[in-house]
């Protein structure tokens, strides 16, 4: 089932109560398959997965607003996506974006369907606390990127800042960061250019 989860696919189980159902045709990358590197435990990640509230309230950000695109869109239910999630009787709308065609560093966003559980508030502080954590986006447009978040009515935890001041770049690399719509920290980095 977790292989199923991974790749997307329509789960091989012998639990006759599951299913998954896909909202879109999926996307193959076609570039970085998985590696497993000489010892290594593990491969590079593969994605982040946030759990929200509501998934098109973060589709707007993510898919809207960042470029991100769609590598599947998927609706879960049954014992086997229970089983893997550590609930009962829950369904659960799975959608995993990629930022070109690759299959590492993507980000699912997931929302949980038919629970009775009141999620805690989200974190939309305008500054960083421990326990937050970061995902982190290089980008070549920061300043449009910022301009259309701000707008959008995103917590802006900074403008884009050098973090330090390096005498051998014409332009400084910069970085902003923002909280999304479940408070989760989203940092964008732009490089600079060598004079």
């Amino acid at each position: 089932m977790t292989a199923a989860l991974f790749l997307g696919a329509v789960p091989v189980t012998a639990q006759d109560d599951s299913s998954v159902t896909p909202l879109i045709e999926r996307v193959t990358p076609t570039s970085n398959p998985t590696v497993f590197q000489d010892g290594m435990n593990v491969a590079p990640l593969a994605r982040a997965t946030i759990f929200v509230r509501d998934i098109e309230a973060s589709l707007k950000l993510y898919r809207d607003i960042l470029g991100l695109r769609p590598m599947f869109d998927n609706y879960w239910k049954g014992s086997g996506i229970n089983a893997i999630m550590g609930t009962d009787g829950l369904e659960l709308r799975a959608t995993v974006l990629m930022a070109g065609e690759s299959v590492s560093g993507n980000l699912g966003i997931y929302q949980l369907h038919n629970d009775e559980t009141t999620p805690p508030p989200s974190t939309q502080t305008p500054d960083t606390r421990t326990g937050d954590f970061a995902l982190v986006f290089p980008t070549n447009d920061i300043h449009r990127l910022t301009a259309e978040i701000t707008a959008a009515g995103y917590p802006i935890v900074s403008p884009p800042v050098p973090l330090i001041i390096r005498e051998e770049y014409a332009e400084q690399p910069v970085e902003m960061m923002f909280r999304d719509p479940d408070g989760v920290l989203v940092n964008l980095v732009q490089a600079g250019v060598l004079k």
